[in-house]
């Protein structure tokens, strides 16, 4: 969408084209070259994938096609031959930071042509005929999106990208956006970090997963509200379907775990099964990876034997450098840290698990394996006020590498617990007069027996404003809770 507005605005003849995520993959690939051949395409630029596509770019050069790549995704060993390949992450980068997305990378692209034609137009003449008063900090608003959907981490560039862009994206400005917000159920409301990841890019991401992404680029880029709200529409039922058929997933690949896996002594969980939706084993994944804390690759198998898979990992293993290392069995793979695509012949499968199982046990240690809970202050629950939440209020956008502020405090009496909406625990925790509310989201099944054995509990949490029929209070969003040590 920022590429489409951008070189829209500069009069140039462009074309969006989105791969089949089942039929083609997420990359450039010869079909969608031949494509643009015929319809008489001169330059092709890649968005958030390209990095990896030696024999592609090839091909597109053989037909007289040049292709820039705009990419972030870990480079392999040998790069495309591209006219440019722009990605913060190339071993020979100088760029000072390298946690750019897809996105980031395609508005730093737009900045650098913004200025070049601002400077020209102010030497000669020649470029007179292009307008330099285009204002592309109002495309952050997309930035922020695709920085948050992709889940990177908020510092450097990425806090400026997502701070500035929430403000965009509560304000409204994109009829498309208007229209999503209406369509999520938060029209008219505040955009924060939860809202982006939780509301907003799940329904965008839905079409791309089910059926074919370009309704979501219609609807960024439409000036027609009713086809705006139309297509928000489709995009909330999409993602209503792609839910219904995430949580069966979910369920056969938590009993296969639980059945089949020690959970002591497993180092990663590699499956696979024919009837697994290809567009949201990485979601699943991720889900697994967060109940389980291990290392996960989830494949759906295609009925010629090939197997297209989606890989998340823990916070202490690179998953990209994890199949760098069996990729000898893998026919092709791509990613970064955290995520990773592969594709793999179904035969080799036993294989990979084993090979990744060694190479995980000789780079983890054991308390790699337990979550970790990373907290920032020890202070008693009468320094909970409002002064300090007003100070708080400095610290977003929270995210990756920014997480929202954990504190702890000992020896709290916890008093009224009980079980609010599917699973959330609601208690009001005590220290000498002090009495406050605490809410723990999806905690009230593995919570709620602890806490009626007992009233004297260490508690790790966040405090936030919470507003209540006309009322602000202080609430503790809980994190963790344990008895305390006598």
């Amino acid at each position: 969408t920022l590429y489409m507005e951008f070189f829209k605005s500069y009069g140039a003849d462009v074309h969006f084209y989105i791969p089949d995520r089942m039929k083609e993959g997420y990359s450039l690939n010869e079909g969608a070259i031949q494509k643009a051949w015929t319809d008489k395409i001169s330059l092709i630029i890649t968005a958030d994938c390209g990095t990896s596509s030696v024999g592609s770019v090839k091909v597109a050069q053989g037909l007289g096609i040049d292709v820039i790549v705009t990419d972030h995704h870990e480079p392999p060993e040998i790069l495309p031959e591209a006219y440019a390949l722009l990605n913060p992450n190339r071993h020979d980068s100088m760029y000072p930071f390298r946690g750019l997305t897809g996105v980031g990378v395609a508005f730093k692209l737009v900045q650098a042509i913004s200025k070049m034609i601002a400077v020209r137009n102010n030497l000669t003449s020649d470029f007179c005929h292009l307008s330099s008063n285009i204002d592309i900090s109002s495309y952050l608003d997309l930035v922020a999106l695709g920085t948050i959907a992709d889940v990177a981490p908020l510092t450097g560039e990425n806090r400026y990208f997502v701070k500035t862009g929430l403000r965009l994206l509560t304000e409204e400005k994109r009829i498309g956006i208007s229209a999503l917000k209406e369509a999520s159920g938060i029209a008219g409301g505040e955009v924060n970090v939860g809202s982006v990841g939780f509301m907003l890019a799940p329904r965008i991401n839905a079409t791309g997963r089910l059926a074919s992404a370009g309704s979501a680029v219609k609807m960024l880029t439409t000036e027609d509200r009713e086809e705006a709200m139309a297509i928000a529409t489709y995009l909330d039922r999409t993602n209503q379907e792609r839910q219904k058929i995430e949580a069966k997933i979910k369920d056969e690949v938590r009993e296969l775990v639980l059945k089949d896996y020690d959970s002591g002594n497993i180092k990663v969980i590699v499956l696979a099964s024919k009837d697994w939706h290809q567009g949201v084993i990485g979601i699943v994944a991720s889900k697994i990876v967060d109940e389980f804390y291990r290392p996960c690759i989830l494949i759906h198998l295609q009925e010629d034997g090939i197997g297209k898979g989606s890989a998340r990992s823990i916070p202490g293993f690179n998953i990209f450098e994890g199949l760098d290392n069996c990729k000898e069995l893998l026919d092709r793979f791509g990613g970064h840290k955290y995520a990773a695509g592969l594709t793999i012949k179904e035969s080799n499968i036993p294989m990979l698990r084993e090979n990744l199982s060694a190479y995980i046990t000789e780079m983890l240690r054991e308390e790699d394996f337990i979550p970790e809970i990373k907290m920032d202050a020890e202070i008693g629950l009468e320094e909970i006020s409002f002064p300090l939440l007003k100070e708080l209020t400095l610290l977003p956008p929270y995210g990756v590498s920014n997480p929202e502020p954990v504190i702890f405090t000992k020896g709290l009496s916890i008093s009224e617990p009980k079980v609010v909406g599917k699973d959330h625990l609601k208690i009001k925790v005590k220290k000498g007069r002090t009495f406050l509310d605490g809410i723990g989201f999806s905690m009230a099944s593995s919570y709620n027996n602890l806490i009626k054995s007992s009233d004297n509990f260490d508690v790790a949490y966040t405090p936030e404003l919470n507003f209540w029929k006309g009322t602000y209070g202080i609430q503790l969003k809980l994190k963790d809770l344990k008895n305390s040590k006598q």
